[in-house]
C-alpha cells in the first residue's frame, strides 16, 4: 500500500458562521482514488459541518 499526501481547502459551518481554511495530511491507500476518498472521510470526520474543496492527492516521496 502506498502513502499519499493530501491538501484541501476546508469550509466549516457552525452556528451560522462559515470559516474557510486549509488542511493537509497523509493516508495509506492502494490507489489515488482510494486515497482521495480516505482523505475526504478524514476531513469530514474531524468536525461536523466540514466540507473539503479542491482536494488534491499526491504520492508521498517517503512512501516509496
Amino acid at each position: 500500500m502506498a502513502k499519499w499526501n493530501w491538501n484541501a481547502t476546508v469550509v466549516e459551518q457552525k452556528l451560522g458562521l462559515r470559516r474557510v481554511g486549509s488542511a493537509s495530511g497523509e493516508v495509506e491507500a492502494p490507489t489515488r482514488e482510494a486515497a482521495h476518498a480516505a482523505a475526504r472521510r478524514d476531513i469530514e470526520r474531524k468536525g461536523s459541518g466540514r466540507t473539503a474543496f479542491e482536494l488534491q492527492v499526491f504520492e508521498s516521496s517517503r512512501g516509496r
